[in-house]
């Protein structure tokens, strides 16, 4: 991989494996991400936490399939929340999708390769505008990726969050009427997906930006008011880790548009 472009809050959240250890039940509440059996996977996990995201990629594509995830999460980051370009931006995202693809014919149990298979597909589906991606038939595969995340751990917040995101862009694109008979989505769906995710993960600032989005996305300046709300609550929320710092300067920049 060529260098990227660094996260600016590396030196805020020195973390090490056995920090990341104990906070792994905080850290991982979003991803449901299980805890790892190596120390040298823990130790990528470090460097993820960190905001290192090009060593952590590095480091779990090195360890092998064990590795992917960490991979995955590591590029997802980097491409979501600071790659400045965005045709590289869809490069990484297509690379987690050909990575998460190969884990889920690895591990077909594991739901975290399900997801990044997803939600790398939904951003970069939102990269070359939604419609255009619909037409393409990926939507079909983006709801099958997430919804077969959700068959296999139901207290997955992103996946939750992802899908009703993606619900409500269907929604917004097509309609309630084509989305329902089309994609079987309905915006009570996504609301309860959306507030699911809220519930099980209440103080991230990632579940509550992105809730806020899909919210004005679906209903508008209906939803305004508690959209704000929720991009209120991410700007203000305390970051444990980089990552988190990401979401919430995100969040913040978004407060101000």
């Amino acid at each position: 991989m060529s260098a990227w472009t660094p996260c600016p809050y590396v030196a805020d959240y020195p973390f090490d494996a056995e920090r990341v250890r104990a906070m792994w039940p905080q850290l991982h509440a979003v991803d449901a991400e299980p805890l790892p059996g190596s120390d040298a996977l823990m130790q990528g996990w470090a460097l993820f936490h960190s905001g290192r995201f090009h060593e952590a990629a590095e480091t779990g594509l090195a360890l092998g399939v064990d590795g992917w995830s960490l991979a995955n999460r590591a590029t997802a980051a980097q491409s979501a929340l600071v790659e400045p370009n965005e045709s590289v931006r869809l490069d990484l995202f297509k690379r987690v999708h050909l990575q998460a693809s190969a884990l889920t014919l690895q591990r077909p149990q594991l739901a975290n390769a399900w997801y990044w298979q997803g939600y790398a597909l939904a951003r970069y589906a939102q990269g070359i505008h939604v419609a255009r991606a619909l037409a393409q038939g990926l939507g079909a595969q983006v709801g099958l990726a997430l919804r077969t995340t959700l068959a296999l751990d139901a207290n997955h917040a992103y996946a939750h969050v992802a899908l009703g995101a993606f619900e409500a862009a269907v929604i917004d694109k097509l309609g309630p009427l084509v989305g329902a008979i089309t994609y079987g989505v309905t915006a009570e769906s996504a609301l309860d997906h959306l507030q699911q995710a809220q519930s099980l993960a209440p103080d991230s600032p990632a579940v509550l930006h992105e809730c806020a989005g899909a919210l004005l996305l679906m209903d508008g300046s209906a939803r305004l008011e508690e959209a704000n709300r929720l991009q209120e609550a991410a700007a203000h929320a305390t970051p444990r880790d980089a990552v988190e710092r990401l979401w919430v300067e995100l969040a913040r920049t978004s407060l101000t548009l």
